[in-house]
């Protein structure tokens, strides 16, 4: 998730929806009780602007008149205990993103944690500054079990209109699908000489000094303001003839807080900047979260039906959710591969929230499946840096995770 210009307060509330149905006879009573949670962020100018509510649990209180007794039957699984709120570390000393969390207490409490992820605009308009967080689920798109039935559901009629668009493309993972995603250029020479890691980017168009043996450099055309358009044709031919073989567009563009670009026009963008690459190196698809319609995969159906004359090699993702929800990120990529019409997947963002050793075992787990997966090209882990769930565990030594990512 690449930000630029953040500076609000997002509060993560759950609430309680409560249905009481009366039974005959009238003595006997059914209490419906809805755990749902909602985003809800304050604007620059004070105003506060509030998201979808998502479902995250359910249970029922049956009582009847012939016994004292209350039943409870579970619909579905109580969250867990609450957890306190995570304060996001910034990496920049200029950007100034506030997190708090509240979550109302029901017959169970919510475990979601809100996270922004935020940093300042750089210098140069093609290099920016990634800020990372400990935990991983967004607070300005809040990712649930609930939103995942939703694109689950909504993903597998996809790849008629989005297939017509797909080029042949010869997957390169041959060489290592790993890749590093970075602010700090020196970071990456900590993963030369793996055999598993074989590319990086760092959200921008041009590589901010990378010089990493054996690492291939892919440009990002971040988005459609004029910041971001002005460098990037001289970018992306600069970065193809020094070996780059691949290009991506528009980072999160179905979130309003970073690209926030509606399908119509991102398509129109593509056609403009992208497709004039077409042949020269390979293009990926706009980068999506994983969040609920209209967002994550409706939001890519509708960019592949706008761009049906494009020439689009493979799609990109992004994922964060908890690290428990190995199924849940395993159905995503195949529903990712759906909606995409068959194109071979990049994730160039993905992080599961929970302890280092939680992190650790969900790296483990998932990591060989990705590897195996015909589906996926690409991924890259969020992100290489110190804070907590990155690859660094210094300026010149790979944490846990790092060694993870490089090794297993």
């Amino acid at each position: 998730m690449r930000s630029f210009e953040i500076k609000s307060l997002a509060i993560l509330a759950s609430s309680l929806l409560v249905k009481e149905t009366f039974a005959a006879p009238i003595y006997e009573t059914e209490i419906h009780v809805v755990t749902e949670e909602v985003t809800v962020t304050r604007q620059l100018d004070g105003s506060y602007a509030t998201g979808h509510a998502h479902a995250v649990g359910t249970y029922t209180q049956h009582h009847s008149a012939a016994s004292s007794s209350v039943v409870v039957v579970a619909s579905t699984p109580a969250p867990a205990a609450v957890t306190s709120a995570v304060v996001v570390p910034t990496s920049s000393t200029t950007s100034h993103a506030v997190v708090e969390s509240s979550s109302a207490k029901a017959s169970s409490s919510s475990s979601s944690v809100a996270v922004v992820k935020a940093s300042t605009e750089a210098a140069e308009a093609a290099v920016f500054v990634q800020t990372s967080a400990k935990a991983s689920s967004k607070a300005a798109a809040t990712s649930t079990k609930a939103a995942a039935t939703t694109l689950a559901t909504s993903a597998k009629a996809s790849s008629a209109a989005a297939a017509a668009s797909s080029s042949s493309y010869s997957s390169s993972s041959s060489g290592g699908k790993r890749g590093v995603a970075y602010n700090t250029a020196d970071y990456v020479k900590q993963f030369t000489g793996s055999s598993k890691v074989a590319w990086a980017y760092n959200w921008g168009s041009s590589s901010d000094g990378l010089s990493a043996s054996g690492i291939e450099f892919v440009p990002l055309l971040w988005g459609l303001k004029s910041t971001f358009t002005g460098a990037w044709s001289a970018a992306a031919s600069s970065a193809i003839a020094s070996g780059s073989t691949h290009l991506m567009s528009f980072n999160e563009p179905d979130l309003s807080t970073q690209a926030n670009i509606g399908a119509s026009d991102a398509a129109a963008g593509y056609k403009t900047y992208m497709q004039p690459f077409a042949g020269k190196a390979k293009l990926g698809a706009p980068a999506v979260t994983n969040g609920a319609s209209p967002m994550g995969l409706t939001w890519l159906k509708s960019f592949l039906s706008s761009c049906s004359d494009c020439t689009i090699d493979f799609v990109c993702i992004h994922w964060y959710d908890s690290a428990s929800n190995v199924a849940y990120f395993k159905q995503y990529v195949q529903d990712a591969y759906t909606a995409g019409g068959n194109r071979p997947l990049w994730i160039t963002e993905f992080q599961a929230s929970g302890s280092t050793d939680e992190q650790n075992a969900f790296m483990k787990e998932v990591l060989p499946w990705l590897d195996a997966s015909t589906m996926v090209d690409r991924y890259a882990w969020f992100m290489a840096d110190t804070a907590a769930g990155g690859l660094m565990s210094s300026t010149s030594a790979l944490s846990t995770l790092g060694n993870t990512f490089k090794t297993a």
